[in-house]
C-alpha cells in the first residue's frame, strides 16, 4: 500500500465520514447528430421535457429550501430566454448538443464572474441543468453510488445531491465547489459532511488511493485516502467527540439566551437570502437581525412577483418575530446594470436609502 495522502480543504457542512470514494467526474457519452435541423430541434426539445420531468418529480418529493432550488431550475428551463439561444443555433446548423452547450456556457460565465457571492454561488445549478438536458439527449444515466460513499470530484450538481440516500452516512469531497453554493446549504442542513476547494490537483491519486477507504473530516476541513490503522482509530474518536458536542449543544438550543448574570440576550439570523431559513428551526432563535435583498438583482430587475414571494417565506418562517430587511446595497462598487447610476464619486451619489 502507497503512503497516506492527505489533503486540505475549505469546511462547507461541519462533520465526519468514513467510506469509498466515489467519483463524480462524468462520463463523456456521446451525441448521434440528426439528419435535419427539424430533428436536431425535436431531439433538445424532447430532452428539456425530459429535464423538466425529472426535475417535476423531484419537487414533488421535496419541500422547502430543496423545493426551492428545484424551482428556480424548473423556471429557468421553461425560460424562453435561456433555451431560445440554443433554437437559434440549431436553425444555423448546429447540432443539439453543441447548441446547448454553447448557450448554457455563456450563460455559466455570466455568473461565475459576478461580483456577488451569490450569483457566483447559483454557476452550479446552471452547469446542473446544462448537464441534465445533456444526459437527456446523449440518453446517458448517472452510475449508482455505493451506500456510506464520500463524493469526490470538480463540484457536484444539487438533483445528484438530492437523489442521494444520505441515511447510510457518507459525504462530499470537493476540488472546486463554494461554501455558499446550494449544495452546501442543503448539506449542512441535513447532516452530510462536506468540504470544497481541494484545488486543482485536488484527488488526482494513485489509483490504490481511489480504491480504498477514506477519511473526511469536515470539522477541519481534510481528507485522508488510504489511511493507517492508527490514523482510521484516531479519526474515530474524533468523530465520536464531535458527535457528543453536537449533541450537548443541542440541548442549549431551544432555551432563552442570556448573560451568567441573568441579563437576557436577543440572538437574531443573518441571511443572505430566504433559502437559508430553511434549516434553521424558528424557536431556536429571535427573528431574523438582518436579511439581505441583493440576490434579487441580477441581470434584470425583479417584479413585484418575485420580490413578494421573496419576503412572505421568510415572514411565514419567522410567525411573530421581528425581520430586519435592509435596502438594497448598490451602487459604489456594486452597481447593478439598468438600476444604479454611473457617477463621478458613486459612493456618495445616488445609492442605497436615496436609490429606493
Amino acid at each position: 500500500m502507497p503512503e497516506p495522502l492527505k489533503l486540505k480543504g475549505i469546511p462547507a457542512s461541519a462533520g465526519y465520514a468514513e467510506g469509498p470514494l466515489f467519483n463524480l467526474e462524468p462520463v463523456v457519452a456521446r451525441y448521434r447528430s440528426k439528419a435535419t435541423a427539424a430533428d436536431e430541434r425535436l431531439a433538445l426539445e424532447t430532452a428539456i421535457g425530459a429535464a423538466t420531468g425529472r426535475l417535476a418529480k423531484l419537487i414533488q418529493a421535496t419541500e422547502g429550501d430543496a423545493a426551492d432550488i428545484l424551482e428556480f431550475q424548473l423556471a429557468m428551463l421553461e425560460d424562453d430566454a435561456l433555451t431560445g439561444p440554443a433554437f437559434d443555433a440549431i436553425a444555423a446548423g448546429q447540432p443539439a448538443d453543441a447548441a446547448w452547450r454553447q448557450a448554457l456556457d455563456a450563460e455559466i460565465v455570466g455568473y461565475e464572474t459576478s461580483d456577488q457571492d451569490y450569483f457566483r454561488a447559483r454557476a452550479a445549478d446552471m452547469r446542473d441543468i446544462r448537464d441534465q438536458v445533456l444526459r437527456a439527449l446523449t440518453e446517458d444515466s448517472a452510475a449508482a453510488a455505493p451506500a456510506g460513499a464520500i463524493f469526490y470530484g470538480q463540484d457536484i450538481a444539487p438533483t445528484r445531491f438530492l437523489e442521494t440516500d444520505w441515511s447510510a452516512g457518507g459525504g462530499i469531497a470537493l476540488k472546486a465547489g463554494s461554501a455558499a453554493s446550494h449544495v452546501a446549504m442543503l448539506a449542512r442542513s441535513r447532516g452530510v459532511p462536506m468540504i470544497v476547494g481541494l484545488g486543482a490537483v485536488g484527488l488526482g491519486a494513485s489509483p490504490a488511493h481511489l480504491a480504498g477507504v477514506a477519511l473526511l473530516d469536515a470539522e477541519h476541513g481534510g481528507i485522508v485516502l488510504g489511511p493507517t490503522r492508527a490514523e482510521v482509530e484516531a479519526f474515530r474518536q474524533s468523530s465520536s467527540a464531535f458527535a457528543a458536542r453536537r449533541d450537548r449543544a443541542g440541548t442549549f438550543l431551544a432555551r432563552p439566551a442570556g448573560t451568567k448574570a441573568g441579563t437576557a440576550v436577543r440572538v437574531q439570523v443573518h441571511i443572505a437570502e430566504p433559502s437559508d431559513v430553511g434549516g434553521i428551526d424558528v424557536s431556536t432563535c429571535d427573528g431574523v437581525g438582518l436579511m439581505r435583498t441583493e440576490f434579487l438583482f441580477g441581470k434584470t430587475l425583479p417584479d413585484e412577483e418575485t420580490q413578494y414571494r421573496a419576503y412572505r417565506k421568510v415572514l411565514e418562517w419567522a410567525e411573530d418575530k421581528p425581520v430586519t430587511i435592509r435596502t438594497v446595497d448598490a451602487g459604489g462598487d456594486k452597481p447593478v446594470p439598468g438600476f444604479t447610476v454611473e457617477e463621478g464619486n458613486p459612493f456618495l451619489g445616488l445609492r442605497g436609502i436615496r436609490l429606493s
